[in-house]
This record gives structure tokens, sequence and C-alpha cells, in this order.
């Protein structure tokens, strides 16, 4: 039986970042795939994908985060990892599942907890200002609620350099783990301007991680802009918007405790358990499966989110980021379906023949990552995505139905 005290250990001071859902991996769905996407982003070259012909296999146990000892796929070495978070956010498919305690779930509540944080703060500020002002207390509470609905992302580096106040902030290794639906949680619960405090960033040697933080900001302010939150996503170089007073609480070394902490009980959780299953497999007992990794956690919060904040009047087309439009123009088409076949979430789906041979699909858009495997498979052209979905076909209860012809021999227009 392994040292469970080293194992803890270990998972206390070297956490895995993330695990693989196999099925979702462009890489181990197709050999003959070319995505590195993980890989490209890394900061520190900690992750691996695929390998040279004749090149000998890395041992498993060298990465501990996702643990392959086959062709394909990303292998993460622990020891070089920073827990930047990048490859998490960057997988087109939504491979890479997050583990504790930076989980989605985690993460969710922390901003879920800031944003709420934060309209509490504004509501008290608006009210003490009104309060002090009778004459002006309607224009006191808008000034005020301004200034103090702000919540915000921060990395470690940020939260020692500065006090930042503990509540409205999410205390993270990397921005690099922020994604639009962190953003637009935190918008939910009642935060109007959201910061991300980039102001370690410039300075920090592993920048590269978080170079498309403005642009990801930008589709997130996309996405409330469509909804009509009246909220602000923003990056900021300064901690003034989330600083705590004399009389607050500011976040710290605290912070970097409780991540460990957490991280500490987790794994010592996990061994306890992995110390229980081989008891009862030397008593004969067959221990029950572990419940599969719930992929797409963050994207169903998200449209639970933006369904639960109402549908745009206007039947607003969607920012792409959550969902393109998928057409299959008929005229370029071979009815091959290997489209369908190769689609890794299963938004675009074969179900069947109908009458005159030609084949239906279906296409999903909620389930949709844009990752671009549909247009990549089609050696036509045939398959096209764009940015013209709408906000009802987005949440439609029933798929959108695609006809293609039947199976025939097309010349390569490539």
């Amino acid at each position: 039986m392994p040292n469970l005290i080293d194992i803890a250990q270990r998972f206390a001071e070297q956490p895995a970042v993330a695990l693989l859902h196999e099925e979702r991996c462009l890489m181990e769905r197709d050999l003959h795939a070319s995505c590195t996407r993980c890989a490209d982003v890394c900061p520190v070259d900690a992750i691996v994908v695929g390998m040279e012909r004749g090149e000998a296999v890395a041992p498993a146990a060298d990465y501990g985060s996702v643990t392959k000892d086959g062709p394909a796929g990303p292998r993460i070495d622990d020891e070089t990892c920073v827990r930047c978070g990048r490859c998490v956010t960057a997988c087109p498919t939504g491979a890479l599942l997050a583990v504790a305690p930076l989980d989605d779930d985690t993460l969710l509540d922390a901003a879920a907890c800031a944003g709420a944080a934060a309209s509490a703060r504004a509501a008290a500020s608006g009210a003490g200002e009104a309060r002090a002002d009778a004459d002006g207390g309607a224009a006191a509470v808008a000034r005020a609620a301004e200034a103090s609905a702000v919540a915000g992302f921060a990395c470690e580096q940020a939260v020692r350099a500065g006090r930042i106040d503990a509540e409205r902030t999410v205390t993270l290794p990397c921005l690099a783990w922020v994604d639009e639906a962190l953003i637009v949680h935190m918008a939910c619960a009642g935060a109007q301007r959201i910061a991300l405090l980039t102001a370690p960033c410039a300075a920090c040697e592993h920048a590269a991680a978080v170079a498309d933080l403005p642009s990801m900001a930008h589709e997130a302010q996309r996405i409330l802009d469509t909804w009509g939150f009246a909220c602000e996503a923003y990056t900021v170089d300064t901690i003034e918007d989330v600083a705590a007073s004399e009389d607050e609480e500011a976040a710290g070394e605290v912070s970097r405790r409780g991540l460990f902490a957490q991280a500490r009980s987790a794994l010592v959780d996990a061994a306890t358990d992995a110390a229980a299953a081989q008891v009862e497999a030397l008593a004969g007992k067959r221990a029950a499966d572990a419940p599969p990794p719930e992929p797409d956690r963050r994207r169903w919060q998200l449209l639970d989110d933006l369904h639960a904040a109402g549908l745009p009047a206007d039947d607003a087309t969607v920012p792409r980021t959550l969902a393109p439009r998928v057409d299959i123009d008929v005229e370029r088409c071979s009815g091959c379906a290997l489209c369908a076949e190769f689609c890794p979430t299963q938004a675009l789906r074969k179900v069947g023949k109908v009458r005159g041979g030609r084949t239906l699909l279906e296409f999903d858009a909620a389930l949709c990552r844009d990752c671009a495997t549909c247009t990549d498979t089609c050696r036509y052209e045939a398959v096209s995505r764009s940015e013209t979905l709408t906000v009802r076909e987005l949440f439609a209860l029933d798929p959108h139905e695609i006809l293609i012809p039947k199976r025939r021999v097309l010349p390569s227009r490539r």
C-alpha cells in the first residue's frame, strides 16, 4: 500500500491542475488531428502533446495531472506546471477538466460570493449617502452604487502587493483561470463593475498566459451587452477599485493559505478513499465505479445564467463566443457525414436516413464549442460556421435539422 502521508503531502505542495476527458480531446479521437492548443498556450512548456515517430513514450508517473501512456493526447508535467490554468480555459473542446481546489464549482461559487458582496456593499453605501444628503438622495445613491458595486479577480502577486477587499475579490494563481462564464456569473450575483487586476502581469515571467485576457474581457462584455446587463467588465492595472478600507478584511496570505488548505484537505480525502478501496479489494469487495467527470460545467452555468436573466426582446445575434451557426452547403456536400461523426461534443450529430437516401443531421447550438472540427474534417468545404445564430435558436428546445445528400463522389475542390 502506498504511503498515504507522502501522497497527501505531494498533493498539497503540487496539486494536479486537470484531468483529461479523452472522448473530447481531438488528438485522442483522431491521431491525424493537429490540435496542440493546450501546449501552445502553456507559458512554461509543461505540456507534451503526442510524440515524434520513434520517440519513447514518457512514463505515466512523470505526468500526474494527465496520466498518459499512449502516443496521443496531452501529458502535463506537474513538476514544471505553474497552475496558471491557461490550458484549461484554452482547450477548444473543454477536454481538460480542472480539479480541486480550482475546479469549476469552487470558482463559480467564489465568483458569486464576490458579486453578492459587491452588491451588498453598494446597497449599504448608497443608503448611507442618501441619509447624509437628503436633498440629493437619488443622485447620491446612484453615485455610491457605481463606486461601490465593484468585484474582481486578482492573482496572488496582486494580492500580496496591496490591501485588496477579500470579500469582493476572487484570488487565483493566475488570471488565466478567468473566462466569460465566471464574469457573467459574477454579474448575475450583483456586481455592476468587474475588474481584472493586471497590475503584476507586465513584470510576470508567465505573462504569456494572460496575453488573451483583454480579448476575453471584450467578449464577456459583448455577452453582457447583448443581454442588457448594467455591468462593465474591464482590465485595470491598479487595485483602487477593490481596495480594502481600514475596517475591512484584506486578502493576502490568508487567501493563499486557504487555497492550499483546500488542496491538502481534498488530497487527504482522496488518499483516504484510495486506502479504503484497497482494503475493500483485499476483502474481495468490488469498489463502485467513480462517477465520470462532468465536462462543460462552466458553459452550462453560463447558459443557465443567461436564460434566467431573460432573453433579449429583439432576438439578437449571440456573440460567437457562445456558439456559431453551423450550415452545410448541399451542393458541395458529399453526404459522408464525417463532420457529425467527428464532432467531439455531439453538437452536430447523425440521426439517420430519410426518404430518398438522404441523411438527417441535427445541430444543437448549446453543445457547440466552435472547435472547427466539422469544417476541418470536410474535404469539400461544405461546412461553414458564422456569427449569425440568434438567441432564440441558441435556447431552442429542438435542435436544428440539416438534410444532406445521399452519399456520392465529388471532385475535390482542394
